[in-house]
């Protein structure tokens, strides 16, 4: 596998580059904030995947809002492609190979004992956004079993065309889930529970956007 490998320099380019390219294409940037500040040290970030767009949102969303030391995994065809993703914080993952899989399960265990926040898409691939289930691959169980003090947050992505030419994106940050509600299931069990969380929060979330309900949101 390619692990990261973290350039200050790059990050900051990026950080400036991604930030025009995300107000160039969309209207509104808007989040729904957890109840509580988030503590992003050695915490799993949970999200659904539906759009070439969702690694930048994340980035986007960690730029500006949770600020924590990020990484994320990222398929092994991408960082082929696109190397340079590795100076701001991405891994490869290749699940077709045990061997690479389980050495970026391993990597993601060391980061967070590392105290840093890790990013992943449990879906393993883009999936229309109203797909269901969402269909979790176990690594994630995984991951929580090896490093069990982990905090594990879910995080929402949802877009909207509505009043306006170009789309809207709503994020909702949501609470640690509750530990003694998952850690003693075994990981199938405990995937089960975690995709059905996070179903949860994405179908709330989209409520909320078709009921045109913005008061709870903060634009980012």
């Amino acid at each position: 596998m390619q692990k990261a490998d973290k350039s200050p320099f790059i990050q900051w380019g990026f950080t400036r580059f991604n930030r025009w390219l995300i107000h160039r294409n969309f209207e509104n940037i808007r989040l729904l904030p957890p109840n509580s500040n988030p503590v992003p040290e050695k915490t799993l970030y949970i999200i659904n995947h539906s759009t070439w767009w969702d690694p930048l949102m994340i980035f986007y969303l960690n730029d500006t809002y949770i600020q924590s030391d990020g990484y994320g995994m990222m398929h092994e065809d991408g960082v082929n492609r696109y190397p340079f993703f590795k100076k701001i914080g991405a891994y490869s993952i290749n699940t077709d190979h045990r061997k690479h899989l389980m050495e970026s399960l391993h990597y993601s265990i060391t980061l967070l004992k590392e105290n840093k926040s890790v990013w992943v898409f449990p879906q393993g691939k883009e999936t229309p956004l109203e797909k269901r289930p969402l269909q979790f691959f176990s690594g994630v169980s995984y991951i929580i079993q090896n490093c069990p003090d982990t905090k594990v947050v879910p995080i929402s992505l949802y877009y909207s065309f509505e009043h306006t030419k170009k789309p809207n994106v709503y994020m909702q940050v949501g609470d640690p889930l509750k530990k003694d509600e998952y850690i003693d299931k075994n990981r199938k069990e405990m995937t089960r529970y975690i995709e059905e969380k996070a179903t949860l929060q994405l179908d709330r979330l989209k409520e909320l956007i078709i009921q045109e309900n913005h008061a709870h949101f903060k634009d980012i």
